[in-house]
């Protein structure tokens, strides 16, 4: 059942388990349910907290079950997912019932083949065609200032909007809602715009909000924020408050997209990436009280641009993302001193959260020193390189190779993420190579 806030738990478990007994009426009895609620048909099993225990319990010799009976084909898969489940259920020498073919499906005959391709692609449909209509009609209720739902921005509290819009929903008591300045936390988010539109640095307001003691986001709503840890403010949640063009009062929708075939195995969400400022739905009048006014919140976001060199240039990093401390595996940053390029790591202390006593030393290596360091190791390895810094940078993102730098020393490694080559241009990335076996 994925649509859990708008179906009954116990009705639709429970026809779905008649149309289970009435298909085995004579052959078997139920003897495991495995409900997934509130979960999309789109995810793989292993994704699905129940369809992962079924998978779970598939390798157990005394799992008590040699079939697994679907109630509705469309509950259990979608797309190709049958085809991909076949052979794990046929290793385990498990059957799938459907009533569809009123009992036991057989791959090996052609009518059921052909069937479960058909069923599969009408699932795959009937998902894309109710995810469009409801992609629409909500960019339409943004548009017009509606709150969609979700957690309220840092510095807001939903409060009641009045009786629900859609008549039907009214009926049945429901409320509409809004966001009102929380009188905790507003505050702090103007402190926020206004140092940022003074020209300090995003890490620098995280570490004076630390040291004032102010409530992070899920230090202050933790109710909401069960997979944060809520210890303190850091850069990027700084950031993504100085960013957030709803702080103007207009509703905002459709910044990120769910990437709902991948899903974080820590927290069982679903992936998420920003969309293109073009593809946002923006409400066309303020709907709710802003808390900084729409110049101030353009003037903060011209702050945040990259400040260009005194000459105009552009400085350029050539191994910005291939390099890992060899003392922590975290990324190294790109860092620009003397007028070079060169890479350091910190450890995991940032301006915003100050090194502390006893932490080992900052590790930091010139560009040009360590273009000529690679060279040397990988001649050494048997892997002549290129010349030029260029070539070298083009080469190693190309292959597949990291750096694993200490201080006196380096050493080439595969990387196990090549979403980050090192192109001239730094970006963020928590990625880590493979430690040696």
């Amino acid at each position: 059942m994925s649509t859990s806030e708008h179906q009954d738990r116990h009705t639709s478990r429970l026809w779905q388990l008649e149309m289970s007994e009435l298909l085995v009426a004579g052959h078997g009895l139920i003897v495991a349910e495995f409900f997934d609620e509130g979960v999309s048909r789109r995810r793989r099993w292993s994704n699905r907290p129940e369809g992962a225990r079924l998978l779970e319990a598939l390798v157990d010799p005394d799992r008590g079950f040699d079939a697994v009976v679907v109630g509705e084909y469309e509950r259990a898969f979608y797309g190709r997912q049958f085809d991909e489940m076949v052979p794990l259920l046929r290793a385990a020498g498990v059957q799938v019932w459907l009533p569809e073919v009123a009992g036991a499906v057989d791959l090996e005959v052609g009518e059921h083949r052909r069937l479960m391709r058909f069923l599969g692609a009408q699932s795959q449909r009937e998902v894309i065609r109710a995810r469009n209509r409801s992609l629409r009609s909500m960019k339409v209720q943004a548009e017009l200032g509606r709150y969609l739902g979700g957690r309220p921005p840092y510095g807001y509290m939903l409060v009641d909007a009045g009786p629900h819009p859609n008549r039907a929903d009214a009926r049945w008591g429901r409320r509409a809602w809004k966001l009102a300045p929380d009188p905790r936390t507003a505050l702090h988010v103007k402190w926020i715009f206004a140092r940022r539109r003074e020209g300090m640095s995003v890490a620098g307001i995280a570490r004076l909000l630390n040291e004032r003691a102010v409530p992070c986001p899920s230090a202050a709503d933790p109710g909401r924020n069960r997979h944060r840890s809520g210890e303190g403010w850091g850069a990027p949640t700084v950031a993504t408050i100085l960013e957030n063009p709803r702080y103007t009062g207009r509703q905002v929708w459709n910044r990120m997209a769910n990437d709902r075939d991948e899903v974080d195995p820590r927290t069982g969400r679903p992936g998420q990436f920003p969309n293109l400022p073009e593809d946002w739905a923006i409400s066309f009048d303020v709907a709710h009280t802003p808390l900084v006014g729409m110049r101030e919140f353009t003037q903060v976001q011209k702050v945040r641009a990259r400040r260009p060199n005194g000459d105009g240039g552009e400085r350029r990093y050539l191994l910005a993302g291939l390099l890992v401390c060899g003392a922590c595996g975290r990324r190294m940053d790109s860092h620009w001193v003397h007028g070079r390029p060169g890479y350091r790591c910190r450890h995991g202390y940032t301006s915003a959260r100050p090194r502390l006593l006893g932490a080992p030393a900052l590790l930091y290596w010139r560009e040009d020193r360590l273009l000529e360091r690679i060279v040397v190791v990988a001649a050494e390895q048997g892997q002549p390189l290129p010349s030029t810094g260029d070539e070298v940078a083009a080469f190693l993102a190309a292959a597949g190779i990291g750096v694993v730098c200490s201080r006196r020393a380096i050493e080439l490694r595969e990387r196990t993420d090549r979403a980050c080559p090192g192109t001239g241009v730094q970006r963020r990335s928590r990625g880590r190579l493979r430690k040696p076996a």
